[in-house]
């Protein structure tokens, strides 16, 4: 009984959450006597863990309520390509793929911390989510908003050196101690391990940073090197 009262507690409180941070969602489900509350499935996704998103392991839309997933896309190759990332209130879109009876793009999600996620199963967002046209409004103002970033990023890809993009990512990190793998670096600039290395490698030359075993040591203002 003990074990019960806290499961359900801690589902009251996990959706609390997804509606605070997804609104549309409560009213819909005010609206079709909580079948959100009753289907919503949730999770904890911990720090580097992977989620396939394709229309064979669609199980419905995925809504973070805390942390970052990161969306990238997978070539035959198995080359990965960082798309956007998905935060509190956002959606990842590759779902409609599954809704519409197209080709999967191949988008699996990765946390980029410990985040928590709900997944609402695709007859619920068929029956219920689709034909809301407060969610319709929702969710193509986000998917918008995706558009805009990878079209950002493709130029910023285009026209901005790799030196300068991993240089900006480390800025931006806003820590002296930037903890993350030289892996972890290049999923998020676009890269390979070994170019972002040799990089990583002629700024602890130049005395901008040290590089130790997991972590990287910020010693000068990074800001120098993109004015040369």
């Amino acid at each position: 009984m003990v074990n019960h009262d806290k499961k359900l507690n801690n589902r009251l409180k996990n959706i609390k959450s997804l509606y605070k941070a997804y609104p549309v969602l409560e009213k819909i489900d005010m609206d079709n006597d909580g079948i959100i509350k009753t289907e919503a499935i949730f999770k904890t996704m911990r720090f580097d863990e992977h989620v396939k998103l394709t229309v064979e392991t669609c199980q419905g839309i995925l809504f973070v309520i805390k942390g970052t997933i990161k969306i990238q896309k997978i070539n035959e190759d198995g080359d990965e390509t960082n798309l956007y990332n998905i935060e509190q209130g956002e959606f990842c879109h590759e779902v409609l793929s599954c809704l519409s009876n197209l080709e999967s793009l191949k988008i699996v999600g990765k946390a980029i911390q410990d985040s928590e996620i709900c997944i609402i199963p695709v007859n619920i967002v068929e029956k219920y989510l689709i034909p809301n046209k407060e969610f319709l409004s929702y969710m193509y103002k986000d998917l918008y908003n995706k558009f805009n970033i990878v079209i950002e990023n493709k130029e910023r890809i285009i026209h901005e050196s790799l030196e300068s993009r991993l240089i900006r990512l480390l800025i931006n990190k806003d820590s002296k101690v930037v903890y993350a793998t030289h892996s972890q670096l290049a999923f998020e600039v676009d890269s390979v391990r070994e170019v972002v290395s040799r990089k990583l490698k002629s700024l602890e030359k130049s005395g901008y940073i040290k590089l130790e075993r997991g972590k990287i040591l910020i010693l000068k203002d990074l800001n120098e090197v993109l004015k040369d």
